[in-house]
């Protein structure tokens, strides 16, 4: 549903006359509701049935929708809808989902994260297009209300079939574990220097391509696609070579797409750095639920619900900077915390079982 806001934007902006600062606040404010959505959702996970915290998540994504659609404007678009539906829900949503995985897949901290923040980006393939099917038909109002309601029923359905798992702390070992550590606020921050590129590129590489409406298509569809593979792909390979080498990675890759847009590029190569900006930004977040559980393994919900905090930090900071900047430098200034982060790494000690750099 946060994609899909991209597909009513020209009918909101024609039809409500919303500015473009307000139009961009709407994508702006899910990632900082995520953020505290993830570190909430973290915290309660090595304490409380990982169901409970689903439905918990599914009862403010409801609460946000039904104040958004019952009375719709600019403000309660950014607050309930934006922030507060998709941010804090959807926060909740995948802690929730990632503690569940990790309980039926032990040991494998990257590959459960990868999974679920996969499902998240890859459900966009299916919602974005009906929304801007139904649109036309229905409104941008309608259309919305129309797949957000379905897509809440459709989790209700499936929560309903979620087995009762216990509570992490108390199958384990009967209380919570030990404070969250140090290393936790390391991979909040490579996870931050990782996002920033690849969330300005979801935004702006797509209308950039010069080749008319085929090629942004194909330039925003290669983009969704690196992004849901790279965060399974992310996980997977956080768990067999260790998060840290994904990590740097991510950065690289980074680094090698920012120059090359700096002096502009041809249809081609415009699809395939879409791909990779998008496989970047999907193995940075794919990559989080094992950082945090080599960071801090007595507390490894709260830990990735801190690091994935740093993520949508990025996130959020991302297109703002870029949009400052402006492009073609834009491409290098969003860039530049991806250097910051491979000198962060190289700077650590990375070895098997040593925080967020394994």
């Amino acid at each position: 549903m946060v994609f899909a806001w991209g597909a009513v934007v020209p009918l909101v902006g024609a039809q409500e006359h919303w500015p473009d600062l307000l139009l961009g606040a709407v994508f702006s404010g899910t990632p900082v509701g995520y953020g505290a959505g993830t570190v909430l959702g973290g915290r309660l996970a090595d304490r409380i049935p990982p169901r409970r915290i689903c439905w918990a998540g599914l009862g403010v994504l409801a609460a946000g929708f039904a104040i958004a659609f019952a009375a719709p404007s600019g403000l309660t678009f950014v607050l309930a809808y934006a922030l507060l539906a998709l941010g804090v829900g959807g926060g909740l949503a995948l802690t929730g989902a990632v503690a569940a995985l990790a309980m039926v897949l032990p040991g494998r901290a990257g590959t459960v994260g990868g999974m679920a923040s996969s499902a998240y980006a890859a459900s966009a393939i299916l919602q974005a297009p009906l929304v801007s099917a139904l649109a036309p038909r229905l409104g941008w109002l309608g259309a919305l209300q129309v797949v957000g309601t379905g897509t809440a029923v459709a989790a209700a359905a499936l929560l309903l079939l979620m087995p009762a798992l216990p509570a992490r702390g108390r199958e384990r070992t009967g209380r919570a574990g030990p404070a969250v550590a140090r290393p936790v606020w390391t991979g909040a921050a490579l996870a931050l220097c990782g996002a920033t590129f690849g969330s300005f590129a979801m935004v702006r590489l797509p209308g950039e391509a010069l080749g008319g409406p085929a090629l942004v298509g194909a330039v925003a569809a290669a983009l969704a696609a690196g992004n849901a593979g790279g965060r399974l792909l992310g996980g997977l390979l956080a768990d067999r070579l260790g998060a840290g080498r994904v990590m740097v990675a991510v950065y690289l890759l980074e680094l090698l797409i920012a120059p090359a847009l700096l002096v502009g590029v041809g249809p081609a190569a415009a699809i395939a750095a879409g791909l990779g900006a998008g496989l970047a930004v999907g193995g940075d977040a794919g990559s989080l639920s094992r950082i945090g559980r080599d960071a801090a393994p007595g507390r490894p919900n709260a830990a990735f619900g801190l690091v994935f905090a740093g993520f949508t930090a990025g996130a959020f900071a991302g297109p703002l900077l870029g949009a400052v900047v402006g492009t073609p430098l834009a491409w290098l200034v969003t860039a530049a915390p991806a250097a910051a982060g491979l000198a962060l790494s190289a700077g650590r000690q990375a070895g098997p079982g040593r925080g967020p750099g394994r």
